[in-house]
């Protein structure tokens, strides 16, 4: 799988726009009733941003950059959805997506390895 690196940057950065966007609107649709189904789609949404883009950008500095900036990013959503009339902010959202930041970058280090993971990121 030879993907242009172009392509996979887009990628990644509209998996950050996609994030911010379901963050911030409203939410029309009713939700399916999932014991913490919120707290698992925090968990998928910043491990994948962070694997995403760990595995991008491998040099370890640029890697806990992308670490701190997802972190920030998630607490500025609860922030700002707190400011909103249509949502609310939650601390644990923000340890979940914490979590999901740190186990997404140890799986990027751990995983890094796979072949067609170094094929596609050209790791």
């Amino acid at each position: 799988m030879n993907i242009p690196r172009k392509v996979l940057v887009l990628i990644g950065w509209l998996l950050v726009v996609t994030v911010i966007t379901l963050s911030l609107v409203k939410i029309g649709a009713v939700m399916p009733d999932v014991k913490n189904g919120d707290k698992i789609g925090h968990f998928i949404a910043y491990f994948s941003l962070m694997i995403w883009f760990a595995w991008l950008y491998p040099k370890p500095w640029v890697r806990n950059v992308y670490a701190v900036g997802f972190i920030v990013m998630g607490g500025v959503m609860e922030v700002l959805q707190s400011m909103t009339s249509y949502r609310t902010a939650d601390i644990e959202d923000f340890h979940v997506n914490t979590i999901g930041v740190i186990v997404g970058f140890i799986c990027a280090v751990l995983f890094g390895n796979i072949p067609i993971v170094k094929k596609t990121f050209k790791l």
